[in-house]
């Protein structure tokens, strides 16, 4: 079926200007209204004072100019940070199909460059509007099945948490630190991501939980540099800085990263982490769920300093950390509880995965009035 589309300045304007932004440090945990930005949660924090709100009347889409994600906003909310295009939909478009429309984009990734210059070469396919509403339904549905699949692989990361504080969270306090059972500490990399060069982590790889490779970058460094710089099985990586203090101490190890078969490329990580180098015995994965626990997210808090409404932690508050009695058999006891929760996630997020395939055939054939 052939529908009429029209050039995206037609179908969307640019209403940006028109919304005050707060900083990403002025961020509250609660409040009346809703902070969106380009980060990869739909909520970032809240904020009290209306006249900062950008009020919606008709559904708005946000876009980030660096990340780009996409969002759908159907009430009052205010722009945390730079970054985020605010686009108000024709009302010859119906919001959720313009929504699914532009989420169905393979945007060309220029790093943290802006994005938003791509969108104005594409073309806007035009549907009756029963049509639209037909189509966006199937897709929403789509969603939120995916959505559920999501939720479940992610309901294994509270029973590793589980896990951890029933076997080794007993342990905590009896006197040993992280600097005990450390052979090295050290910061990363300071020289810029670059188009070519050694695999570098930084911030958004460090989850808390698995290495996240997806949005990975590469650094040009000299061979002594990389040296000194590659990662190794025993390591876990400490986020250092950022203006959420919740993210500052988050903490992975490196031995989840599943590299490519036969691949021996040297993995180096960035100046805004820090890396722990374990002694021998002890298992960098136990360490990476212990930086989630109560006593240790405390113990981080409070060893932060700030600066530029940046929280930072150093090598000595980590050394200082509290942990586990490494001498305890639990340890090995967590690591079997790992695998059987490893195994059923993997299950998990494959059926998860499935869902990306199903949605992007959904999208193809909608877009194309196939569906």
């Amino acid at each position: 079926m052939t529908w009429e589309s029209v050039p995206f300045v037609d179908a969307f304007a640019d209403v940006t200007a028109k919304s005050p932004r707060i900083k990403q440090r002025d961020f509250a945990m609660a409040g009346r209204f809703p902070v969106r930005d380009q980060g990869d949660q739909d909520v970032a924090g809240y904020w009290d004072d209306e006249s900062a709100v950008t009020r919606v009347d008709r559904p708005l889409l946000l876009f980030g100019d660096h990340t780009r994600r996409v969002k759908f906003a159907s009430n009052d909310f205010v722009i945390g940070a730079d970054g985020v295009k605010v686009l108000s939909v024709s009302p010859r478009l119906d919001p959720r199909y313009a929504f699914q429309w532009m989420r169905s984009l393979d945007i060309p990734n220029a790093g943290y460059s802006r994005h938003f210059k791509f969108l104005r070469e594409y073309r806007v396919p035009v549907p009756p509007l029963h049509e639209q509403r037909r189509i966006a339904a199937i897709l929403d549905e789509a969603d939120a099945l995916r959505a559920t699949a999501h939720r479940a692989a992610t309901r294994f990361d509270v029973l590793e948490d589980a896990s951890f504080e029933r076997l080794l969270g007993g342990s905590i306090g009896s006197g040993i630190q992280l600097g005990d059972i450390t052979e090295e500490f050290r910061y990363g990399t300071s020289q810029r991501a670059g188009a070519t060069g050694l695999p570098v982590l930084r911030i958004p790889n460090v989850t808390g939980f698995a290495i996240n490779s997806a949005d990975l970058k590469t650094v040009e460094i000299p061979v002594a540099e990389s040296t000194r710089l590659r990662l190794h099985p025993r390591d876990v990586l400490f986020v250092r800085s950022n203006g959420n203090p919740d993210i500052v101490g988050r903490a992975s190890a490196f031995s989840t990263l599943k590299p490519t078969p036969g691949d021996s490329t040297p993995w180096v990580f960035a100046s805004y982490l820090i890396r722990a180098r374990l002694k021998q015995g002890i298992e960098p994965r136990a360490i990476a769920a212990l930086a989630r626990s109560p006593i240790a997210r405390r113990h981080l808090r409070s060893g932060a300093a700030t600066s530029a409404g940046q929280y930072n932690i150093s090598i000595p508050t980590l050394r200082s950390l509290p942990v586990f009695d490494p001498t305890d058999h639990a340890q090995s006891r967590f690591m079997e509880a790992l695998r059987v929760i490893d195994q059923a996630r993997d299950h998990a997020i494959g059926r998860a995965q499935s869902f990306n395939s199903l949605i992007a055939s959904l999208q193809h054939r909608a877009f194309r009035g196939e569906l």
